[in-house]
């Protein structure tokens, strides 16, 4: 995958001058009455973060470690919004590189499928988005969420590989481990360190380590140090990974969880992406959940410059209708009009899976139907189908039904270990700057060159 800055020589020195030049010159914004309106909070390749932004994110993040009970402070508040909205300018510079975008008539089916979803109306979905925003930058910012969830798991997905070994490993695990399986409420810090590290890179990173384990030692909040040291969009999180079912803990860190008890923190761990200190807050044990199946098929109708969106919702239309009146059956309407060759051939059928294993608004449109029902056209990353629910069951303590579920908790943990790498390798080929005085005054230094020497793949 060639990413942005690597396409467009990163952010040569050029346009860092550029860049910097307007931050000075331009950073500050006057209106008519020359009264101050916004400065420039940092530089991420060639895109800007507004003073703004930053002070919004910083009350919004305030705000959600407040709601968690984790005393963060307001400065290391203010850096882990920074994180985020680094994150997130570097994901959406990335969507724009391939051209991916949602427009008007998209953005309102995908809100119309998430509301939906969950139960309520569009209004307030987007009021949940931003309570105090227009409702065009509400739309705005789930445009951009929207935009940034396709891009991770895209990209992401195709970093995870799954061996059928592993498969029956785990469910031969989880098939031992019965009815009940301990869940760890767990927080991380992650202090970063490329896996090529020199072994200066790697002193630094210890020596930062030791100064997080005293500071704790002295009594310093676990959830504000990981804010703190953090990067990307964990830092939002102030280190709070929630429960995790013991299945899901990763390999490296269950030897020593199991040896410790709530309190502790354990490490430092090295992985591929720093070293990591993991605090054990608790235990509790929970049942294991039943695993409910689907038995599905789709008719797919892909999207392109010659034939856009509005042409395939008005086919798929027709031929539902068709479908209704007994004109054609499901099966061969697939046959004939799928353009999903795997599943096409069988008359569209997908056979049973959980909803997991389906692209997230494929799956939340199918859960929806009952046995028999015809969704109306869904829109997914792949175009757009129609969905026929053939049958549910519930499975248990099958063999398949073990490995199954083995295999969407080995894919949620490494999808969750990929998308920290591939934030990863994004921050390495970026160009930021900070200017914002509140971070520079406590000392805060997060500035970085471009890196036009790492792999993205």
């Amino acid at each position: 995958m060639v990413y942005l800055v690597k396409s467009k020589k990163g952010f040569n020195m050029f346009g860092k001058r550029i860049a910097l030049a307007l931050t000075a010159a331009l950073g500050i914004a006057f209106n008519a009455n020359a009264q101050t309106l916004d400065t420039t909070a940092a530089v991420v390749n060639n895109d800007i973060i507004l003073t703004s932004e930053l002070d919004a994110m910083q009350k919004e993040m305030a705000a959600n470690f407040a709601s968690r009970g984790q005393q963060v402070s307001p400065v290391n508040a203010r850096k882990a919004a920074l994180e985020q909205l680094i994150t997130k300018s570097l994901i959406l510079q990335q969507a724009r590189t391939h051209g991916l975008n949602l427009n008007d008539m998209q953005l309102d089916q995908a809100l119309e499928q998430f509301a939906a979803r969950n139960g309520v109306s569009v209004k307030t979905l987007l009021d949940q988005m931003g309570p105090g925003l227009s409702e065009a930058a509400q739309r705005e910012r789930f445009r951009e969420d929207l935009i940034i969830g396709e891009v991770r798991r895209n990209q992401v997905r195709n970093r995870i590989k799954i061996s059928d070994s592993e498969v029956k490993l785990l469910a031969k695990n989880l098939k031992q481990l019965g009815s009940v399986e301990p869940s760890y409420h767990l927080s991380q810090l992650i202090v970063p360190l490329a896996a090529n590290a020199t072994s200066a890179q790697v002193q630094r990173a210890v020596n930062t380590v030791d100064k997080i384990k005293a500071d704790l030692r002295k009594g310093a909040d676990f959830n504000d140090l990981a804010a703190l040291y953090t990067q990307g969009s964990l830092a939002a999180q102030g280190g709070d990974l929630g429960y995790i079912p013991e299945s899901r803990v990763p390999v490296p860190f269950l030897p020593s969880l199991l040896k410790s008890k709530p309190g502790a923190v354990i490490g430092p761990i090295r992985s591929p992406y720093g070293l990591h200190l993991i605090k054990y807050v608790g235990v509790t044990d929970g049942a294991v959940k039943t695993i409910t199946m689907y038995d599905a098929s789709h008719i797919l109708l892909t999207t392109s410059i010659v034939y856009p969106d509005e042409t395939a919702v008005k086919e798929l239309n027709l031929l539902r209708d068709e479908i209704l009146k007994g004109a054609i059956s499901f099966s061969d309407a697939a046959k004939n009009f799928s353009e999903d060759p795997g599943s096409a051939i069988n008359g569209g059928d997908l056979g049973y899976a959980t909803p997991d294993r389906y692209d997230p608004a494929f799956a939340a449109a199918m859960v929806r139907l009952k046995p028999g029902e015809i969704s109306e056209p869904v829109r997914s990353s792949f175009g757009y189908h129609l969905i026929k629910l053939n049958d549910i069951k519930t499975d248990l303590d099958s063999d398949a039904s073990y490995e199954d579920q083995a295999r969407n908790l080995i894919f949620e943990r490494l999808f969750r270990e990929e998308s920290i790498a591939w934030e990863r390798e994004l921050r390495d080929t970026a160009y930021i700057h900070v200017s914002d005085p509140t971070l520079l005054n406590a000392g805060i230094d997060i500035d970085q060159e471009q890196n036009t020497s790492s792999n993205n793949g």
